[in-house]
């Protein structure tokens, strides 16, 4: 009924759903024969591989991206569905030992008060979060850029295949056959957070791919975390972009990153009097950093404006 609906409206009413030449096609019979058949073959394809492929008007589609303007209209999953309480652990695929140390410590809090971890299968950091989350008994969904017909990278198959084993899941937008190009990439980003109640940058330079998701986090009004780095670590290119969510002022972040437009106004408009990050000092955070969690997994609709505990004053590695 919903598809006869949309096939018969007038293609001026499909404008702000569709694009213009997609709602002139809805009227051209050959057009609509051609997609339905090849709608079957991706449903045949997914089927084979055990693949389930989940629209916005599905029941199972996830609760979490249905109030985002651009949440995909298709999804593909293998393996269990992301839970709410899921959380994105992302970072620079060049981690230093800070990096890798705060993520199997930020990584075995999280999945010991039962939050699922999700992350890019890439190299770096998102390996090491996947990685970490199975070590300490959790679930783990690692979002991808590509179709779930090939892993990206290749050196990752196996992790994937422990992923799924361990319950966890494989989730992407893009049809079987479609490469992880950089665009793609950029827009498996806003997934991440977008399953997420929270972000976790773990590591990342000012410009690295990681600034993104931090856009997509704060853009989506996800919370914010990062591990604040110390000593020779602050020092460190790969942490010059977590030095600037926990410290810098809306206006000195918004240079640093770049941000314009509606990133920049929120920006300003939302972190006046402190950084975009909570920061994570030590370990005597992760206690106000599971509360901030907590209450926010049980605000039903997700629109409370991020409460921070008070600014740490002793700095550690996690």
């Amino acid at each position: 009924l919903l598809l006869d609906a949309i096939v018969d409206a007038e293609p001026g009413n499909l404008r702000t759903v569709v694009s213009a030449a997609v709602a002139e096609s809805l009227h051209e019979p050959a057009a609509m024969v051609n997609a339905g058949e090849k709608a079957q073959k991706v449903l045949d394809e997914a089927d084979r591989r055990g693949v389930r492929v989940l629209s916005v008007f599905d029941p199972d589609y996830p609760e979490a991206l249905r109030p985002l303007s651009d949440r995909p209209p298709i999804l593909f999953v293998k393996g269990k569905l992301p839970p709410r309480r899921s959380v994105a652990c992302i970072g620079t695929r060049e981690p230093s030992e800070f990096g890798e140390t705060v993520s199997d410590k930020i990584v075995e809090a999280l999945v010991g008060a039962n939050w699922a971890i999700v992350s890019g299968l890439a190299i770096g950091v998102d390996t090491l979060s996947h990685q970490a989350a199975l070590r300490h008994g959790g679930r783990t969904i690692a979002v991808m850029a590509g179709g779930l017909d090939g892993i990206y990278p290749r050196q990752n198959a196996k992790l994937a295949d422990e992923i799924l084993e361990k319950d966890g899941a494989l989730v992407s937008e893009q049809p079987f056959g479609v490469p992880p190009s950089p665009r793609n990439l950029v827009q498996r980003d806003r997934l991440q957070s977008g399953l997420s109640i929270a972000t976790f940058v773990m590591q990342t330079d000012i410009k690295g791919g990681s600034m993104h998701t931090v856009r997509f986090t704060i853009q989506q009004n996800r919370l914010l975390f990062a591990p604040v780095p110390q000593g020779r670590h602050a020092a460190e290119p790969k942490s010059q972009g977590i030095l600037a969510m926990t410290q810098f002022s809306a206006t000195r972040f918004a240079d640093a990153a770049r941000a314009e437009g509606d990133y920049r106004r929120m920006l300003f408009e939302r972190y006046r009097t402190g950084p975009v990050a909570v920061p994570l000092a030590s370990k005597e955070d992760y206690t106000s950093m599971l509360e901030l969690l907590d209450a926010r997994v049980a605000d039903s609709t997700g629109q409370t404006a991020p409460v921070r505990p008070s600014s740490p004053t002793q700095m550690s590695m996690l």
